[in-house]
């Protein structure tokens, strides 16, 4: 089983590494520079500018070379949640390790009165989804009695894993909060190219709270999906990619 699943991952590289122009990305199609698994395992410093991004979609997630906060791309403007919990917009200039983003338009669109946790709320959009095997982006829009969010400080270190990151992370408790969730999900067997399950950053309305989400409960909110249709995928050319052995890493 396990040289079978090697064969199938490496057929899902050969598959969205396939070389094709990224000046041009259509309506239902990911864009992502970096497969996850880079950063995961150590690659924390890319050469892909917040510039170039904003040519590839209007909507995504992501962070900042040296993980130094968390990225929410939405209606076009990328914003930092800091390690303090501070937002700011970040000059075109700087550049991330990995994004995932999308020119979103939604296929289908769902009301929610009910308050449900994350885990819930991952069950409820499931009930949407044609498949299990189904990668789409989401918006949440609305109000939430709560969510947990979390973002971390730029390292100057080199570190062998992000885990060894989140270690010394932030955690903001936001109570009775109007904003939206930016997320896609991924199944499980694309596990090394990008976060297997629901993966959410949150903005405030206000533009001055946010982060990676950790937790939630929703009150009233409208759920915007779009089904992605193809994925294209950015190879990094930093020493920092280049020089990281990922056919010898394993996530945890």
């Amino acid at each position: 089983m396990k040289h079978r699943s090697t064969i199938f991952g490496s057929f899902l590289l050969l598959l969205f590494f396939t070389t094709s122009s990224f000046s041009q990305v259509k309506y239902g199609t990911v864009f992502q520079s970096s497969p996850i698994i880079s950063l995961l395992t150590g690659v924390m410093n890319g050469n892909f500018t917040i510039s170039k991004m904003k040519k590839m979609g209007d909507f995504g997630l992501g962070t900042f070379n040296g993980v130094d906060g968390e990225m929410i791309f939405l209606n076009g403007i990328v914003y930092r949640v800091d390690a303090e919990g501070k937002v700011n917009i970040p000059p075109n200039s700087e550049k991330t390790p990995f994004v995932t983003e999308i020119f979103f338009h939604a296929d289908t669109v769902i009301k929610l009165n009910n308050t449900l946790d994350f885990a819930n709320l991952d069950k409820f959009i499931d009930k949407a989804l044609p498949s299990n095997n189904t990668v789409c982006a989401i918006k949440v829009i609305g109000k939430f009695e709560a969510v947990q969010t979390r973002s971390e400080r730029k390292q100057t270190n080199s570190y062998s894993n992000l885990s060894d990151v989140l270690k010394n992370q932030s955690i903001f408790n936001l109570k009775n909060i109007q904003g939206t969730l930016v997320g896609f999900r991924f199944p499980s067997y694309m596990s090394e190219l990008n976060a297997a399950g629901y993966h959410f950053h949150f903005l405030s309305e206000n533009k001055n709270q946010g982060g990676h989400v950790l937790a939630l409960m929703t009150k009233n909110v409208r759920i915007e999906i779009e089904f992605v249709k193809n994925i294209k995928m950015r190879i990094p050319s930093s020493q920092d990619f280049l020089n990281n052995n990922l056919g010898e890493k394993k996530l945890n």
